[in-house]
């Protein structure tokens, strides 16, 4: 895993051992999405409680607009929130633009049942067929699966009303 600065002390070799798998999963499945079709929509990757790798997508809105790729992506955390007691870890990507830069990105963001979350943004380009990818970027995320702040709170109310 990269070095990043994470909350919560430093995670145990089963909670890297899963993040890491997950990140350089999303990164290889979408620069081959890339590179074949040059594009990809938003997915998910899990690691289940038993360890073992999987994918989960949902399907686009039926439009003749655009695809809402921020709609598939709610999709998808609602999907792993019903699903987290299944899994341990999740990974989410999706296709992003960076308008300061004037490039667009894969954004992968990983989160563990443990409480660990990190991202990773990667650049890419394609001139005529040729893709390049730079080094991802990484930093410390949010839980939205494994959000522990809700159960925090309500803890905290009801010590209050007692």
């Amino acid at each position: 895993m990269a070095d990043v600065e994470l909350t919560g002390g430093e995670p145990s070799a089963q909670v890297q051992d899963d993040l890491n798998s997950l990140l350089g999963t999303a990164l290889g499945v979408t620069q081959e999405q890339l590179e074949a079709q040059g594009a990809f929509l938003p997915a998910a990757l899990v690691v289940q409680n038993d360890g073992e790798l999987r994918m989960v997508a949902v399907s686009p809105e039926e439009s003749d607009e655009d695809l809402d790729a921020e709609a598939m992506i709610d999709d998808l955390y609602t999907v792993l929130e019903e699903q987290k007691d299944q899994n341990r870890a999740v990974a989410v990507f999706s296709d992003i633009t960076l308008p300061d830069e004037g490039t667009d990105a894969i954004h992968v963001v990983a989160e563990h049942s443990e409480g660990v979350c990190i991202s990773a943004i990667q650049t890419y380009s394609e001139v005529d067929g040729a893709w390049t990818f730079s080094e991802p970027q990484w930093e410390s995320g949010d839980q939205l699966i494994w959000n522990t702040g809700e159960s925090e709170e309500a803890a905290a109310e009801a010590t209050d009303e007692a």
